[in-house]
């Protein structure tokens, strides 16, 4: 395994959830051997189109637990994760943040620190965790990916809270076009060496300016009522006794002592 999908599987291991019960969609490439050994589902999806993805697989199974993962969100994608923060689907979103996409058709990704482009850029970067935050998620966190220990129990808390959770790694490539295989570690140890840890702080005071070090650490943790709760509500007051809650999961049924109809 790579540094990242080790601390995913540690993360995985430490939350006690099966293996079989997590799905993994990502518009970055892992080789076949290296997801092989996370022992989950896991879908290679087009850029930008993870979130989406993990809805739609939320919703077709909400035993589930679904991880999205995708590279430079803001830059592709950003309107998926503001809805799907939005409508609050279960989904535990990871953000690796790997500046690889510094320039897309001829134009500076939005997410792209000044000083971190090979070009100069009077535009300020995505604060991602306040963005999160500020669209209703219930969990904001960033690690740099040598946050080994501290990022898998992040992992581990959040695939577990009802509601969409957000995990900003700080994981750069050795060039501007690199795949997930090659992070730098000369690269990765500076911005490593250059964070500092700040748990409980107010998202929007987490940007990344290249004046400052990296603030990371578990920033947010509240609750809110799921995308599925929220719809099992308002039908429920719309149809009446008519109407058969959606998302009762096999697990729940196990739980309270139900049938699970023969499957």
């Amino acid at each position: 395994m790579n540094l990242i999908t080790s601390i995913f599987n540690k993360g995985i291991e430490t939350s006690g959830i099966e293996r079989k019960r997590i799905s993994i969609p990502s518009d970055i490439p892992f080789s076949p051997e290296v997801i092989e050994k996370l022992g989950v589902d896991y879908f290679h999806t087009a850029r930008g189109r993870a979130i989406p993805f993990g809805t739609g697989l939320k919703l077709g199974n909400p035993d589930l637990r679904v991880m999205p993962v995708t590279g430079d969100l803001m830059t592709l994608g950003g309107n998926h994760f503001v809805h799907g923060v939005r409508r609050n689907m279960e989904l535990l979103v990871i953000c690796v943040n790997n500046f690889i996409y510094k320039k897309i058709d001829g134009k500076t990704a939005p997410s792209t620190a000044n000083k971190f482009s090979p070009y100069s850029t009077f535009e300020e970067p995505f604060n991602f965790p306040h963005l999160g935050n500020s669209c209703g998620a219930v969990y904001t966190a960033r690690w740099t990916a040598l946050h080994a220990e501290e990022l898998a129990a992040s992992i581990a808390e959040a695939i577990t809270k009802p509601g969409l959770a957000v995990i900003e790694i700080i994981a750069p490539g050795p060039n501007y076009y690199t795949d997930i295989d090659d992070i730098d570690e000369n690269l990765l140890k500076f911005y490593f060496d250059n964070s500092i840890i700040k748990n409980d702080t107010n998202p929007r005071e987490v940007g990344i300016t290249p004046e400052d070090k990296i603030i990371v650490g578990r920033f947010t943790d509240k609750k809110r009522p799921t995308f599925i709760d929220v719809y099992n509500v308002q039908l429920g007051k719309t149809i009446g006794e008519k109407f058969t809650p959606y998302g009762v999961t096999q697990t729940e049924k196990k739980k309270s002592g139900g049938s699970d109809g023969g499957n």
